[in-house]
């Protein structure tokens, strides 16, 4: 269930080690050369700045709800405000930085979408409080969307924001360094893999490290973070491998799995599709580290390409699976199959899109008859064809995913984040892979 409060509350009194002077921006001068021509990524700008247009609009009161205190309403509150407003900061942040800004498609000027998105991080910095929204389970990850989006514009950021979000992020990454702390594991048991919790929980020492390279805890931020990584989707036979990642065996780094054997995770009692994605959790380092012009840990990668296959290539028979059984990418369908059925919505696709942008920068599945480039362009077309239902742009309809308050603001993040996937890849800057704890003492 993530870390525990008492490690929260002892890391609370833990005096703050970095400040802003520690943070070292991005070097926007790297990605001055002309972009290689991509296909790809012109049609990735379309869907992108639909929801853009959509949660731009949804930003200013977004941004209140956080303001004026969510504290007062039920206990989810922050998962349904605050993890939207992070979300639409660090998604309109790309949006801003890599130059598809487009302001007939958003619909508001330049100037006016920058404020509305420094107003989101200010909102949801100052309400962390030290108190992770009161959400611990989930904030590192929202805390590392928050500090993405600050670090993308810290030159626009007043120094108020910028402390706050150094706090964020040395206390959100502090959290695991406690005593007590223990990367969970699935092993088999129960209902709900620890896969998607250990991924996402990796992302605020992605960033941390990418933002304060030399901050005393970074080494421990890293081990930490591969540790976080290579369990996320490990196998029960990978506590025997000797295969070395970011500088020791695997099985070294392992006291447990997450996956079965064949590939299937399990979340919420269900062969969970949906929560396989949780691996753009892990490649998100690729873009991070790439910004600070940073190796790239090896962990980041670890299985990333097997459930990649296992959803596009991997066949379920029916019976015992839902009809009509087959691959989880259903050819020539945007919509994915559910082996069991979902708990969530049949028609999620930009979670899908986001790994699938992965997959064709990385050269994955070739020798497959529908190759990665093929499904980026179905689910983005079909994700416009969405959008273009509605004329505010937002991509489910009423009765749509309903059970999800968040949903048009994290596809957003999803969509943001496989532009900036290939904006970086035509730019050849996305940095090179290699063990990320080499400068240290083993």
């Amino acid at each position: 269930m993530g870390v525990k409060c008492a490690a929260i509350l002892v890391l609370a009194t833990v005096q703050a080690l970095a400040g802003e002077a520690d943070v070292v921006p991005i070097n926007w001068k790297r990605f001055e050369h002309r972009a290689a021509p991509n296909d790809n990524l012109q049609l990735a700008a379309r869907p992108l700045l639909n929801a853009a247009r959509y949660n731009l609009a949804w930003a200013p009161a977004g941004a209140a709800k956080v303001e004026t205190g969510w504290r007062d309403f039920k206990k989810v509150d922050p998962h349904n405000f605050t993890r939207p407003v992070c979300s639409v900061a660090v998604a309109s942040a790309i949006v801003l930085k890599t130059g598809v800004f487009d302001e007939k498609a958003v619909g508001v000027p330049l100037d006016e979408a920058l404020a509305r998105t420094l107003r989101l991080i200010k909102a949801a910095a100052r309400a962390h409080n030290r108190e992770s929204w009161k959400y611990p389970w989930q904030s590192p990850f929202w805390a590392a969307d928050l500090a993405q989006a600050g670090w993308m514009l810290w030159d626009q950021l007043d120094k108020e924001t910028r402390r706050l979000l150094v706090e964020i992020v040395e206390f959100e990454a502090n959290r695991f360094l406690a005593p007590d702390y223990r990367v969970p594991y699935w092993n088999g048991k129960g209902g709900d893999t620890k896969a998607e919790e250990n991924a996402w929980n990796a992302t605020v020492h992605q960033i941390a490290c990418a933002m304060m390279p030399k901050h005393p805890h970074a080494p421990r931020w890293k081990r930490i973070g591969s540790e976080l990584m290579i369990s996320a989707f490990a196998l029960e036979q990978d506590l025997k491998s000797e295969a070395v990642v970011d500088g020791k065996p695997v099985k070294d780094w392992l006291r447990g799995y997450n996956v079965r054997a064949d590939g299937a995770l399990i979340n919420h009692s269900l062969f969970h599709p949906d929560y396989m994605t949780c691996v753009n959790f892990n490649l998100h380092a690729h873009i991070v580290q790439s910004l600070a012009g940073q190796t790239v840990p090896e962990a980041a990668d670890f299985r990333a390409e097997f459930i990649w296959r296992t959803l596009a290539a991997k066949k379920w028979p029916s019976p015992p699976h839902h009809p009509p059984g087959g691959a989880i990418y259903a050819p020539g369908q945007a919509e994915v199959y559910y082996p069991q059925g979902t708990d969530w919505f049949k028609g999620r696709l930009a979670i899908f899109y986001n790994l699938d942008t992965w997959a064709y920068v990385f050269g994955w599945g070739k020798d497959l008859a529908e190759p990665p480039e093929k499904w980026i362009r179905l689910r983005a077309t079909a994700i416009v064809k969405y959008q273009e239902r509605h004329q505010d742009c937002r991509i489910y309809g009423d009765g749509e995913f309903t059970n999800f308050m968040p949903r048009e603001q994290s596809d957003f993040g999803s969509l943001a984040n496989a532009y900036l996937t290939l904006w970086l890849h035509a730019h050849r800057a996305l940095s090179p892979t290699g063990n990320w704890l080499a400068p240290l003492r083993q």
